[in-house]
């Protein structure tokens, strides 16, 4: 899927609503705004959030103190987030990570940069835009954790369509790879567990598995899909997943060296 046909995609959910599309987006979305508001402080610092969707996260910064620019090249997505929510120093455009202007304190994109074409590029152009001393914060489905290693196994072994949307799969692998040819220092951790390895993960495969396999033209029946699930639920979740890189959803800082 290239960003135009994302473009496309993602008006679509817009217009249907995140809640509605989503069926995790509330406790997700939450788990992950709370992450990247622990990661630095926000007071007096520009922020230009790239990807901003609906632009709730961009409110909750701006009421600690920064001053942000959120743009997103879903149009509906900017007309609900100004509808929304509001902010002297709060605004909101359409725009995209090869469109903005500008320099920042620190760079935001939240959930984007597995749906970009050229990820590295997009994070070389970030850099270009940060003020001395500025931050990069990047958040990322993280695949090294049980939910990960069954979706990626089909995704390799029977080119199954896991995911609706994404164009690439990361680990913290690539992110530190990245940090070092950016000359960039860099941290990260992973967090929402439960949808890695938990509760969360067996619903969201018993949702996932029965469209991936239709889509992939596999025949897989419920039952098989049911001892599997089964399987993990019984197997899989008590262990101890207490690993740096367990959680579902990951957490890049990149911050520019003097």
């Amino acid at each position: 899927m290239n960003n135009k046909k994302l473009e496309k995609f993602y008006n679509a959910v817009y217009v249907k609503g995140e809640k509605k599309h989503y069926s995790r987006y509330n406790i997700g979305a939450s788990i992950e705004f709370e992450e990247v508001i622990k990661a630095i402080p926000w007071k007096g610092k520009s922020v230009l959030d790239v990807g901003c969707g609906t632009g709730l996260f961009d409110y909750l910064i701006s009421k600690r103190g920064a001053k942000v620019l959120a743009i997103d090249y879903s149009k509906k997505a900017i007309e609900i987030a100004k509808e929304t929510h509001h902010a002297p120093n709060l605004k909101f455009e359409e725009g995209s990570a090869m469109t903005f202007k500008g320099t920042y304190d620190v760079i935001v994109s939240l959930g984007t940069l597995e749906h970009m074409d050229n990820p590295f590029e997009i994070l070389k152009r970030f850099k270009k835009h940060l003020k001395p001393n500025g931050h990069i914060i990047i958040t990322t489905p993280n695949w090294t954790n049980p939910r990960g290693f069954t979706l990626m196994a089909l995704k390799h072994l029977f080119d199954a369509p896991i995911t609706l949307a994404d164009l690439h799969y990361f680990t913290p692998v690539d992110f530190e790879k990245w940090a070092k040819k950016n000359n960039m220092g860099f941290l990260w951790k992973t967090f929402d567990r439960s949808w890695a390895h938990g509760p969360i993960m067996i619903d969201d495969l018993k949702r996932r598995l029965p469209n991936v396999f239709r889509d992939a033209k596999m025949k897989v029946s419920d039952k098989q899909i049911s001892n599997l699930l089964t399987w993990l639920k019984e197997k899989v979740i008590p262990m101890d997943h207490a690993a740096p890189q367990s959680g579902a959803m990951a957490l890049y800082v990149f911050k520019a060296k003097k």
